[in-house]
């Protein structure tokens, strides 16, 4: 029962703009080590951000970047099973933030503490990490790095328990989860295991790969694609065995941007699609925001 539980804080919408970074390490079930550290992001702070985190742009100078914390980040988590509460919010700061340097992912499975607790407790009427904790008695300060890391980690550990399991591959496979996988130079994200389907008449999706990420996702494009047009990367998709829609709902499964877009989100681009995945992240629907180079990866070109 051995995982690490991470968490970021960012400064502003742009999910690589990490300010905090909050580690809490498990060993055979036991907390054993905290790490916290403010970031510096070399961007501009905003007051929603600020107001829902505490941390300005005074706290965070003489901090490291991100660029400089990574080699020490890497080795703490090279091989290693994170747990995040949201972790498609969290893995995607995280390459977002390395893309920036273009610097390879770490090698590395993750679970979502978040999806467990809605496996594990499912009549609760959320699974926010402020009602999580408060159903199990546990004690923190909602948005600190540290303070959510280390929230995150109880809550998996009260899952383990719950189940009876004493593994997060256990404790996945209990409830037909599959943990996520980074490499080096790519990811599958965690989610829900595609089950096994009885043999059927040929269709339209006969020989494509079920465990592609993209297989029966509902994806949708917004902003500008810089390599392709959209009709271009709406084939890919379909190619992949997906579904490209047109709208963000609570059923979507990724949300494609164009790397300019992505990275000028904070000041230049806001669109509607983009605050609406927001809203419904902040909300707990697990939907991935990927940059155009995932995409890319993802799609293999």
């Amino acid at each position: 029962m051995d995982f690490i539980a991470i968490d970021f804080e960012t400064a502003n919408d742009s999910r690589a703009s990490i300010c905090s970074v909050g580690i809490v390490i498990v060993e055979k079930g036991v907390l054993k080590e905290e790490i916290h550290t403010y970031i510096d992001p070399q961007e501009e702070f905003m007051y929603f951000n600020t107001e829902i985190h505490g941390i300005t742009e005074d706290m965070v100078q003489g901090a490291p970047t991100f660029e400089e914390y990574w080699p020490e980040f890497k080795t703490l988590i090279e091989n290693k099973t994170l747990i995040a509460h949201n972790a498609s919010f969290d893995m995607s700061a995280m390459r977002y933030a390395l893309n920036l340097f273009h610097e390879p992912y770490a090698s590395f499975t993750y679970g979502c503490s978040y999806v467990f607790s809605k496996k594990v407790w499912p009549s609760l009427y959320n699974h926010k990490l402020s009602t999580m904790a408060d159903y199990l008695g546990i004690s923190f300060k909602h948005h600190d790095a540290l303070e959510d890391a280390r929230a995150a980690a109880l809550v998996t550990l009260a899952a383990l328990e719950n189940s009876e399991t004493d593994s997060l591959e256990g404790l996945s496979d209990m409830h037909n989860l599959q943990l996520g996988v980074h490499k080096y130079d790519g990811y599958t994200p965690a989610g829900t295991k595609k089950r096994k389907k009885s043999v059927k008449a040929p269709t339209s999706k006969t020989g494509m790969d079920e465990s592609h990420p993209l297989f029966s996702a509902n994806v949708v494009f917004t902003g500008k694609l810089q390599s392709m047009t959209r009709g271009e990367a709406s084939r890919l998709v379909v190619k992949c065995g997906g579904i490209c829609k047109n709208n963000v709902t609570k059923d979507t499964s990724y949300l494609v941007i164009g790397d300019y877009d992505l990275t000028s989100f904070t000041e230049m681009f806001s669109s509607t699609k983009m605050r609406k995945t927001e809203e419904l992240i902040n909300s707990g629907h697990p939907i991935q925001i990927v940059g155009e180079s995932d995409f890319l990866r993802m799609v293999g070109v």
